[in-house]
């Protein structure tokens, strides 16, 4: 009897032990790029991740990408690219999930590739900003599926124009928000028309 006691509080101890290690991996979130304790984080809406037409890579709605500077660019030295996060990064339970049924994409054949990169017009204001009010990061959520480029960016057959992911970026900067949604204002003034879509929070 002794033993079977024990054996059941074996077999009971372990599938505790299983249930807590399948809930943590089910439960663990998908990583967002949350600002530290000493930031404020901005919201900028109205972006577009430009280059799909290149790239062809389709990101996941809802999952925070790096904005990374590409400063070896050729054509842009205030160039940002938009990066998937890496394989390590990605919660298990979306490693498979299909984004592009077409081409067979899953998040993790994306996992740490270039999706496309900003507008260069915003990416010239963010990289000159970013000395200024010391940025200690980026990061942009898709919140479409790619589509021809629209006014005000350039239109698809326009030169920069092509096919574009709608989504909003996020400013991570180390002064007060007020401070730095007044220079991202400033910036702004100096871009074309786009700068009539982009909206901060």
């Amino acid at each position: 009897m002794d033993t079977k006691r024990r054996k059941t509080a074996h077999g009971t101890d372990g599938s505790t032990k299983r249930k807590r290690r399948n809930s943590a991996s089910e439960s663990k979130p998908i990583p967002d790029g949350s600002p530290s304790r000493d930031a404020m984080e901005i919201t900028i809406d109205g972006v577009v991740i430009k280059g799909y037409h290149k790239f062809k890579r389709r990101p996941p709605m809802g999952l925070r990408m790096s904005v990374v500077p590409e400063p070896d660019n050729p054509y842009d030295p205030n160039a940002l690219t938009v990066e998937m996060p890496g394989l390590e990064d990605l919660p298990a339970q979306v490693r498979n999930v299909v984004t592009d049924p077409k081409r067979g994409t899953t998040v993790k054949s994306l996992a740490g590739k270039c999706i496309g990169r900003l507008p260069g017009s915003l990416a010239s204001v963010l990289s000159h900003m970013s000395s200024e009010i010391e940025l200690e990061g980026m990061t942009c959520v898709a919140k479409g599926p790619p589509c021809p480029s629209f006014f005000p960016w350039p239109l698809m057959h326009q030169k920069g124009g092509g096919a574009v992911i709608p989504c909003e970026l996020h400013v991570r900067a180390t002064h007060n928000k007020e401070r730095a949604m007044a220079k991202l204002q400033e910036g702004f003034g100096d871009m074309g028309p786009e700068k009539a879509v982009l909206t901060l929070h």
